[in-house]
């Protein structure tokens, strides 16, 4: 087939971005536990005092930390599924050698 012969796929046109009337609506709107992630639009109401940028530091710190330490615990749980998987077999083992020493003794 050549190019001309190939039917061509028309998409759908994109959304319109947001305003920024509809922007600080949905802000305003969160809940106080909604992460919300802030540009710098220089036609926006709010202004964000110096006060809050060492909260929202210590915020990120503590996302990054939370981050790092699930990573942390979920390799911990597949490490101890191994070792649990492990000491099974160990155990069926242990257990048959048992049963084959009694057997042996009688």
């Amino acid at each position: 087939m050549t190019s001309r012969t190939k039917k061509r796929i028309v998409l759908p046109s994109r959304p319109e971005p947001p305003s920024i009337e509809q922007i600080l609506e949905d802000v305003r709107g969160a809940i106080t536990s909604d992460p919300v992630f802030i540009c710098d639009v220089s036609d926006a109401e709010p202004q964000i005092p110096a006060d809050d940028s060492s909260d929202r530091e210590k915020q990120y710190i503590q996302s990054c930390s939370y981050v790092e330490m699930n990573n942390k615990l979920r390799e911990a749980q597949t490490q101890l599924k191994a070792e649990c998987d492990a000491l099974r077999c160990s155990g069926k083992t242990l257990e048959e050698d048992i049963v084959k020493l009694r057997e042996a003794a009688m």
